[in-house]
Protein backbone atom coordinates (compact mmCIF):
# COMPACT_ATOMS: atom_id res chain seq x y z
CA UNK A 1 0.00 0.00 0.00
CA UNK A 2 1.50 3.31 -1.12
CA UNK A 3 0.91 6.56 0.81
CA UNK A 4 2.55 9.96 1.18
CA UNK A 5 4.39 11.41 4.17
CA UNK A 6 1.35 13.21 5.52
CA UNK A 7 -0.80 10.07 5.43
CA UNK A 8 2.01 7.98 6.91
CA UNK A 9 2.49 10.54 9.68
CA UNK A 10 -1.19 10.37 10.56
CA UNK A 11 -0.97 6.61 10.98
CA UNK A 12 2.29 7.03 12.93
CA UNK A 13 0.52 9.41 15.34
CA UNK A 14 -2.25 6.83 15.74
CA UNK A 15 0.34 4.14 16.57
CA UNK A 16 2.15 6.48 18.96
CA UNK A 17 -1.04 7.03 20.96
CA UNK A 18 -1.80 3.30 21.03
CA UNK A 19 1.67 2.59 22.38
CA UNK A 20 2.08 5.46 24.86
CA UNK A 21 -1.60 6.01 25.75
CA UNK A 22 -0.89 9.71 26.26
CA UNK A 23 0.51 12.71 24.42
CA UNK A 24 2.45 15.63 25.90
CA UNK A 25 1.18 19.19 25.55
CA UNK A 26 3.38 21.66 23.67
CA UNK A 27 4.18 25.33 24.02
CA UNK A 28 4.19 27.88 21.20
CA UNK A 29 7.59 26.61 20.00
CA UNK A 30 6.43 22.98 19.87
CA UNK A 31 8.55 22.23 22.92
CA UNK A 32 7.07 19.73 25.37
CA UNK A 33 5.48 21.13 28.54
CA UNK A 34 6.65 18.54 31.05
CA UNK A 35 3.78 18.86 33.51
CA UNK A 36 0.96 18.88 30.93
CA UNK A 37 -0.22 15.84 29.02
CA UNK A 38 -3.37 14.26 27.61
CA UNK A 39 -4.33 10.74 28.72
CA UNK A 40 -6.09 8.77 25.99
CA UNK A 41 -8.47 6.10 27.18
CA UNK A 42 -9.80 5.09 23.77
CA UNK A 43 -9.25 5.72 20.08
CA UNK A 44 -12.25 5.38 17.75
CA UNK A 45 -11.59 4.63 14.10
CA UNK A 46 -14.16 4.65 11.32
CA UNK A 47 -13.16 3.24 7.94
CA UNK A 48 -15.22 2.86 4.75
CA UNK A 49 -16.64 -0.61 4.33
CA UNK A 50 -15.62 -1.61 7.84
CA UNK A 51 -17.32 -1.41 11.20
CA UNK A 52 -16.45 1.35 13.62
CA UNK A 53 -13.69 0.03 15.84
CA UNK A 54 -12.77 1.21 19.32
CA UNK A 55 -9.24 0.70 20.59
CA UNK A 56 -9.51 0.50 24.37
CA UNK A 57 -6.22 1.58 25.99
CA UNK A 58 -7.16 1.24 29.65
CA UNK A 59 -5.48 -2.10 30.24
CA UNK A 60 -2.02 -3.52 29.71
CA UNK A 61 -2.92 -4.59 26.17
CA UNK A 62 -4.87 -2.87 23.39
CA UNK A 63 -8.40 -4.26 23.23
CA UNK A 64 -10.18 -3.83 19.89
CA UNK A 65 -13.97 -3.61 20.13
CA UNK A 66 -16.60 -3.64 17.41
CA UNK A 67 -19.47 -1.14 17.11
CA UNK A 68 -21.52 -3.23 19.55
CA UNK A 69 -18.79 -3.13 22.17
CA UNK A 70 -17.81 -6.77 21.75
CA UNK A 71 -14.12 -7.72 21.87
CA UNK A 72 -12.82 -8.83 18.48
CA UNK A 73 -9.08 -8.87 19.18
CA UNK A 74 -6.43 -8.10 21.80
CA UNK A 75 -3.03 -6.77 20.70
CA UNK A 76 0.10 -6.32 22.80
CA UNK A 77 1.55 -2.82 22.59
CA UNK A 78 5.15 -4.10 22.60
CA UNK A 79 4.74 -5.13 18.96
CA UNK A 80 3.88 -1.55 18.08
CA UNK A 81 6.75 -0.15 20.14
CA UNK A 82 9.40 -2.27 18.46
CA UNK A 83 8.33 -1.01 15.01
CA UNK A 84 7.69 2.68 15.73
CA UNK A 85 11.27 3.89 15.27
CA UNK A 86 11.68 1.97 12.03
CA UNK A 87 8.39 3.30 10.65
CA UNK A 88 9.29 6.90 11.50
CA UNK A 89 12.77 6.62 10.00
CA UNK A 90 11.30 5.28 6.75
CA UNK A 91 8.80 8.17 6.64
CA UNK A 92 11.64 10.61 7.28
CA UNK A 93 13.99 9.11 4.68
CA UNK A 94 11.47 8.56 1.88
CA UNK A 95 12.27 10.40 -1.36
CA UNK A 96 9.29 9.33 -3.46
CA UNK A 97 5.95 11.14 -3.21
CA UNK A 98 4.25 7.90 -2.19
CA UNK A 99 5.95 4.83 -0.79
CA UNK A 100 5.43 1.57 1.05
CA UNK A 101 6.48 0.63 4.59
CA UNK A 102 6.16 -3.13 5.20
CA UNK A 103 6.30 -2.70 8.98
CA UNK A 104 3.34 -0.30 8.88
CA UNK A 105 1.35 -2.61 6.61
CA UNK A 106 2.00 -5.49 9.02
CA UNK A 107 0.70 -3.43 11.95
CA UNK A 108 -2.34 -2.43 9.92
CA UNK A 109 -3.24 -6.09 9.57
CA UNK A 110 -2.62 -6.75 13.26
CA UNK A 111 -4.84 -3.82 14.21
CA UNK A 112 -7.57 -4.65 11.66
CA UNK A 113 -7.06 -1.36 9.81
CA UNK A 114 -7.98 -1.42 6.14
CA UNK A 115 -6.32 1.90 5.22
CA UNK A 116 -3.65 4.31 6.39
CA UNK A 117 -5.96 7.28 6.89
CA UNK A 118 -9.20 7.40 8.78
CA UNK A 119 -12.41 7.86 6.81
CA UNK A 120 -11.81 10.81 4.43
CA UNK A 121 -15.44 11.91 4.79
CA UNK A 122 -14.73 12.87 8.41
CA UNK A 123 -13.37 16.29 9.34
CA UNK A 124 -11.16 14.82 12.04
CA UNK A 125 -8.10 12.61 11.61
CA UNK A 126 -8.22 10.93 15.03
CA UNK A 127 -11.15 10.62 17.43
CA UNK A 128 -10.14 9.96 21.01
CA UNK A 129 -11.63 9.67 24.46
CA UNK A 130 -9.39 11.54 26.89
CA UNK A 131 -9.60 12.28 30.59
CA UNK A 132 -10.61 15.85 31.35
CA UNK A 133 -8.27 16.56 34.26
CA UNK A 134 -10.42 19.47 35.45
CA UNK A 135 -13.72 17.59 35.76
CA UNK A 136 -12.11 14.11 35.91
CA UNK A 137 -14.58 12.96 33.23
CA UNK A 138 -14.04 11.13 29.97
CA UNK A 139 -14.67 13.27 26.90
CA UNK A 140 -14.80 12.33 23.21
CA UNK A 141 -12.72 14.78 21.17
CA UNK A 142 -11.81 15.23 17.52
CA UNK A 143 -8.19 15.81 16.56
CA UNK A 144 -6.56 17.08 13.40
CA UNK A 145 -3.06 15.78 12.63
CA UNK A 146 -0.33 17.87 11.00
CA UNK A 147 3.10 16.56 10.08
CA UNK A 148 6.41 18.41 10.02
CA UNK A 149 8.24 15.43 8.57
CA UNK A 150 7.74 16.29 4.90
CA UNK A 151 7.43 19.79 3.51
CA UNK A 152 5.73 22.46 5.56
CA UNK A 153 2.01 21.73 5.55
CA UNK A 154 -0.78 24.17 4.77
CA UNK A 155 -3.16 25.52 7.35
CA UNK A 156 -5.53 26.88 4.72
CA UNK A 157 -5.47 25.48 1.20
CA UNK A 158 -5.92 27.81 -1.74
CA UNK A 159 -8.97 27.58 -3.97
CA UNK A 160 -11.24 29.92 -5.87
CA UNK A 161 -13.27 30.01 -2.65
CA UNK A 162 -10.34 31.82 -0.98
CA UNK A 163 -10.23 34.63 -3.56
CA UNK A 164 -10.75 38.23 -2.42
CA UNK A 165 -12.19 40.66 -4.97
CA UNK A 166 -10.90 44.22 -5.42
CA UNK A 167 -12.27 46.95 -7.64
CA UNK A 168 -9.42 48.78 -9.37
CA UNK A 169 -10.28 52.47 -9.37
CA UNK A 170 -8.76 55.36 -11.33
CA UNK A 171 -6.98 53.07 -13.81
CA UNK A 172 -7.16 53.69 -17.55
CA UNK A 173 -8.52 50.57 -19.28
CA UNK A 174 -5.98 51.09 -22.08
CA UNK A 175 -3.22 49.68 -19.82
CA UNK A 176 -5.08 46.49 -18.81
CA UNK A 177 -3.45 44.29 -21.44
CA UNK A 178 -0.01 45.72 -20.70
CA UNK A 179 -0.41 44.87 -17.01
CA UNK A 180 -1.89 41.42 -17.60
CA UNK A 181 1.00 40.50 -19.91
CA UNK A 182 3.53 40.97 -17.11
CA UNK A 183 4.98 37.52 -16.35
CA UNK A 184 7.68 35.89 -14.25
CA UNK A 185 8.12 34.62 -10.68
CA UNK A 186 6.98 37.93 -9.15
CA UNK A 187 4.27 38.68 -11.72
CA UNK A 188 1.48 39.39 -9.19
CA UNK A 189 3.66 41.82 -7.27
CA UNK A 190 4.83 43.47 -10.50
CA UNK A 191 1.26 43.81 -11.79
CA UNK A 192 0.09 45.41 -8.55
CA UNK A 193 3.01 47.84 -8.57
CA UNK A 194 2.22 48.75 -12.18
CA UNK A 195 -1.42 49.38 -11.22
CA UNK A 196 -0.26 51.81 -8.51
CA UNK A 197 2.31 53.43 -10.83
CA UNK A 198 -0.38 54.01 -13.45
CA UNK A 199 -2.58 55.79 -10.91
CA UNK A 200 -4.87 52.94 -9.90
CA UNK A 201 -5.83 51.87 -6.40
CA UNK A 202 -7.42 48.74 -4.95
CA UNK A 203 -10.74 48.80 -3.15
CA UNK A 204 -11.87 45.58 -1.47
CA UNK A 205 -15.45 44.77 -2.54
CA UNK A 206 -16.08 41.21 -1.35
CA UNK A 207 -15.16 37.56 -1.68
CA UNK A 208 -15.86 34.90 -4.27
CA UNK A 209 -17.28 32.59 -1.58
CA UNK A 210 -20.19 34.14 0.35
CA UNK A 211 -19.86 31.25 2.82
CA UNK A 212 -16.26 32.13 3.60
CA UNK A 213 -17.13 35.81 3.96
CA UNK A 214 -19.94 34.88 6.37
CA UNK A 215 -17.53 32.73 8.36
CA UNK A 216 -14.99 35.54 8.62
CA UNK A 217 -17.65 37.97 9.79
CA UNK A 218 -18.40 35.65 12.69
CA UNK A 219 -14.92 36.45 13.97
CA UNK A 220 -15.40 40.18 13.39
CA UNK A 221 -17.80 41.99 11.07
CA UNK A 222 -14.82 43.88 9.63
CA UNK A 223 -12.48 40.90 9.49
CA UNK A 224 -12.71 40.41 5.68
CA UNK A 225 -11.41 43.99 5.34
CA UNK A 226 -8.46 43.24 7.62
CA UNK A 227 -7.52 40.10 5.70
CA UNK A 228 -7.94 41.91 2.38
CA UNK A 229 -5.34 44.46 3.49
CA UNK A 230 -2.96 41.73 4.63
CA UNK A 231 -3.24 40.21 1.16
CA UNK A 232 -2.38 43.50 -0.52
CA UNK A 233 0.64 43.93 1.74
CA UNK A 234 1.75 40.36 1.06
CA UNK A 235 1.39 40.50 -2.71
CA UNK A 236 3.10 43.91 -2.79
CA UNK A 237 6.14 42.10 -1.38
CA UNK A 238 6.23 43.71 2.07
CA UNK A 239 6.11 40.60 4.30
CA UNK A 240 4.81 37.05 4.27
CA UNK A 241 4.85 36.09 7.97
CA UNK A 242 1.53 36.47 9.75
CA UNK A 243 3.21 38.26 12.68
CA UNK A 244 4.74 40.93 10.41
CA UNK A 245 1.58 41.40 8.36
CA UNK A 246 -0.45 41.83 11.56
CA UNK A 247 1.89 44.57 12.73
CA UNK A 248 1.40 46.36 9.42
CA UNK A 249 -2.35 46.39 10.02
CA UNK A 250 -1.89 48.33 13.24
CA UNK A 251 0.20 50.94 11.41
CA UNK A 252 -2.00 51.19 8.31
CA UNK A 253 -3.42 54.68 7.82
CA UNK A 254 -6.40 53.31 5.88
CA UNK A 255 -7.53 51.34 8.95
CA UNK A 256 -7.00 54.09 11.52
CA UNK A 257 -10.74 54.72 11.84
CA UNK A 258 -11.13 51.30 13.50
CA UNK A 259 -8.92 52.49 16.38
CA UNK A 260 -7.49 49.02 16.99
CA UNK A 261 -4.09 48.33 18.53
CA UNK A 262 -1.57 45.74 17.46
CA UNK A 263 -2.82 43.54 20.32
CA UNK A 264 -6.40 43.90 19.05
CA UNK A 265 -5.45 42.74 15.57
CA UNK A 266 -3.33 39.93 17.00
CA UNK A 267 -6.31 38.71 19.03
CA UNK A 268 -8.55 38.64 15.97
CA UNK A 269 -5.95 36.97 13.73
CA UNK A 270 -5.31 34.30 16.35
CA UNK A 271 -9.01 33.52 16.54
CA UNK A 272 -9.15 33.25 12.76
CA UNK A 273 -6.18 30.88 12.65
CA UNK A 274 -7.53 28.60 15.38
CA UNK A 275 -10.93 28.54 13.65
CA UNK A 276 -9.26 27.38 10.44
CA UNK A 277 -7.21 24.83 12.38
CA UNK A 278 -10.33 23.44 14.01
CA UNK A 279 -12.42 22.91 10.90
CA UNK A 280 -13.73 26.18 9.56
CA UNK A 281 -13.66 25.72 5.76
CA UNK A 282 -14.17 28.36 3.03
CA UNK A 283 -16.89 26.49 1.14
CA UNK A 284 -19.34 25.84 3.99
CA UNK A 285 -21.08 28.06 6.51
CA UNK A 286 -19.41 27.56 9.89
CA UNK A 287 -21.44 27.33 13.08
CA UNK A 288 -18.74 29.05 15.12
CA UNK A 289 -17.90 25.99 17.22
CA UNK A 290 -14.69 23.94 17.23
CA UNK A 291 -16.38 20.56 17.14
CA UNK A 292 -16.41 19.17 20.67
CA UNK A 293 -13.43 21.32 21.66
CA UNK A 294 -11.27 19.59 19.08
CA UNK A 295 -7.53 19.36 19.41
CA UNK A 296 -4.46 19.49 17.22
CA UNK A 297 -1.76 16.83 17.03
CA UNK A 298 1.64 17.63 15.52
CA UNK A 299 4.19 15.05 14.39
CA UNK A 300 7.56 16.74 14.85
CA UNK A 301 10.77 16.38 12.83
CA UNK A 302 12.31 14.10 15.47
CA UNK A 303 9.35 11.71 15.70
CA UNK A 304 7.95 13.23 18.87
CA UNK A 305 4.18 13.71 18.81
CA UNK A 306 2.66 16.60 20.74
CA UNK A 307 -0.86 17.90 21.28
CA UNK A 308 -2.73 21.15 21.71
CA UNK A 309 -6.13 21.35 23.32
CA UNK A 310 -8.26 23.43 25.68
CA UNK A 311 -5.76 22.99 28.51
CA UNK A 312 -3.03 24.76 26.53
CA UNK A 313 -5.11 26.94 24.22
CA UNK A 314 -2.92 30.00 24.73
CA UNK A 315 0.15 28.08 23.59
CA UNK A 316 -1.78 26.77 20.58
CA UNK A 317 -2.86 30.27 19.57
CA UNK A 318 0.72 31.54 19.91
CA UNK A 319 2.04 28.57 17.92
CA UNK A 320 -0.35 29.24 15.04
CA UNK A 321 0.28 32.98 15.07
CA UNK A 322 4.07 32.80 15.21
CA UNK A 323 4.55 29.87 12.84
CA UNK A 324 2.40 30.66 9.80
CA UNK A 325 2.81 32.71 6.65
CA UNK A 326 0.92 33.70 3.53
CA UNK A 327 2.04 32.25 0.23
CA UNK A 328 1.01 32.51 -3.39
CA UNK A 329 -0.58 29.44 -4.94
CA UNK A 330 -1.04 28.85 -8.68
CA UNK A 331 -2.70 31.96 -10.14
CA UNK A 332 -3.81 30.04 -13.23
CA UNK A 333 -5.44 27.21 -11.30
CA UNK A 334 -7.16 29.51 -8.81
CA UNK A 335 -8.04 32.33 -11.22
CA UNK A 336 -6.50 35.36 -9.61
CA UNK A 337 -3.92 38.06 -10.26
CA UNK A 338 -5.26 39.38 -13.60
CA UNK A 339 -7.35 42.45 -14.31
CA UNK A 340 -10.82 41.81 -15.69
CA UNK A 341 -13.89 43.83 -16.58
CA UNK A 342 -17.29 43.12 -15.06
CA UNK A 343 -20.35 45.35 -15.41
CA UNK A 344 -18.16 48.10 -16.81
CA UNK A 345 -15.76 48.11 -13.86
CA UNK A 346 -12.21 46.85 -13.47
CA UNK A 347 -11.45 44.14 -10.90
CA UNK A 348 -8.62 41.93 -9.74
CA UNK A 349 -8.71 38.89 -7.43
CA UNK A 350 -6.07 38.06 -4.82
CA UNK A 351 -5.86 34.62 -3.26
CA UNK A 352 -5.42 33.54 0.36
CA UNK A 353 -3.32 30.52 1.24
CA UNK A 354 -1.69 29.97 4.64
CA UNK A 355 1.22 27.63 5.24
CA UNK A 356 3.22 26.68 8.30
CA UNK A 357 6.80 27.93 8.43
CA UNK A 358 9.19 25.03 8.04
Amino acid sequence: MRANKGERSEFYAFLKILEEKRLPAADKNLEIITDKFFIFKKIIRDEPGRWVKTFDLQGADIVILDSEGDIIKTVSDWHIKENLITIFEKIQDAVDTTFEIPEAESLMQDLLCSQIKANSSKKSDIDGVIIDRVSNREELLWFSVKSMVGGASTLLNAGQTTNFVYEVEELNVDVVDEINWIDGPSKIQDRLKMIITKGGNLKFTGMISPEFETNLRKIDTMFPIFLSQMLIDFFMGKFNKITDLTELLANNSILQDFRLSKEDYEYKIKNFLVSIALWMVPSKVWDGFTKAHGGYIVVKYDGEVVCYHLYNRDEFLAYLFENTKLESASSTRHNYGKLYVQDGKLYINLNLQIRFIK
